[in-house]
């Protein structure tokens, strides 16, 4: 069994039950798969699902701008995520194709634009809208970007790729990734949808095994001294 297999399968293990707090992804994907032509018709609904996701996930935790908000604060990611602009990210599972560098451009204005949807709830020298939450979005309704949380992060720099940010270079190490471990993710991809009826975009699998690696990492004790 290769690396990235047995990292997924570790990954997948440890979120078994329906009652999970893995499977708050689960269910916000699937909500903005099934919506996604009908999505900015019922705003506040959409902005619920993806507001308790992103509690599930840790972003509401902390000094996060959202813990002093309701879930209308994300009223304008979904009008960003029901753009037209973005309707080929619906089509795209993002990595298949080496061909899909040609839609760094329009992830990074996907990217750009649910920042920007968050300007008028932060400071302007709070750092906030994060990486983190900015991607945990994108994985959540379009699935085209893992999640660059700090076990995410540990782990692609543990294999040699570096990380300075959602940027094009970050973007294009993810799907040139996808493509030197098409065959593993695919098979991946078939298991899971076996057992969940839900097929798992490629990013999505990127960014159990990135974060596996880099769990595993943090969970290896750290070797004492002897006097």
């Amino acid at each position: 069994m290769t690396n990235v297999r047995r990292a997924i399968q570790a990954y997948v293990g440890t979120g078994v039950g329906e009652h999970h707090r893995y499977r708050s992804w689960e269910h916000c994907y699937s909500y903005f798969r099934r919506s996604r032509h009908g999505v900015g018709t019922d705003r506040d609904h959409a902005a619920l699902q993806l507001g308790f996701y992103l509690a599930s996930w840790g972003m509401y935790r902390g000094s996060s701008f959202l813990l002093q908000h309701t879930s209308t604060v994300h009223r304008g990611v979904i009008d960003v995520v029901a753009d037209p602009r973005f309707d080929e990210l619906w089509e795209t599972d993002l990595g298949a194709s080496p061909e899909d560098v040609r839609f760094v451009p329009l992830v990074l204005e996907l990217v750009a634009d649910v920042a920007q949807a968050y300007a008028p709830f932060v400071g302007t020298s709070s750092g906030q809208p994060t990486d983190t939450l900015i991607s945990k979005i994108v994985l959540g309704t379009f699935g085209c970007l893992p999640a660059c949380d700090r076990y995410f992060i540990d782990g692609f720099k543990s294999q040699g790729l570096p990380f300075s940010g959602l940027n094009a270079k970050f973007v294009e190490r993810v799907i040139t990734f996808c493509q030197d471990h098409l065959p593993d993710l695919r098979a991946e991809q078939d298991e899971i949808s076996k057992r969940s009826g839900i097929r798992y975009p490629l990013m999505k699998l990127v960014d159990m095994y990135f974060w596996q690696i880099g769990f595993e990492a943090d969970s290896i004790p750290t070797p004492t001294l002897q006097p």
